[in-house]
């Protein structure tokens, strides 16, 4: 954060705090009185000899797929989690999107 920007701040916080009565002794107390919070999670490495590695977010599971009433893995589907498993009539869904222009590819599972 550049200088600028934190004087901006700081004066900032002086002019709400002078608006709400708050001195610079009272938020001191009150600061000391309250546990330190935790610093938030980091999703990132360190770059460093210093450092230690930092937690990575978890990657999401997918939800798994259906087995169709026949028992056959689904081939195609879509956002909304409808799946076809290429057997029989093509569902409305993918009728809809590939006359729409929509590659018939980019559902296949």
């Amino acid at each position: 954060m550049d200088e600028r920007k934190r004087d901006s701040i700081i004066a900032y916080l002086r002019s709400r705090m002078a608006e709400f009565g708050i001195t610079e002794r009272a938020l001191a107390e009150a600061l000391a009185e309250a546990p330190a919070a935790p610093p938030p999670p980091s999703f990132t490495k360190t770059n460093g000899t210093h450092g230690a590695l930092k937690t990575k977010r978890p990657m999401p599971q997918l939800p798994s797929l259906p087995k169709s009433a026949g028992g056959a893995m689904p081939i195609f589907r879509n956002a909304s989690g409808d799946t076809w498993d290429g057997l029989g009539d093509m569902p409305e869904w993918l009728k809809r999107a590939v006359h729409a222009g929509q590659d018939i590819e980019f559902y296949r599972v």
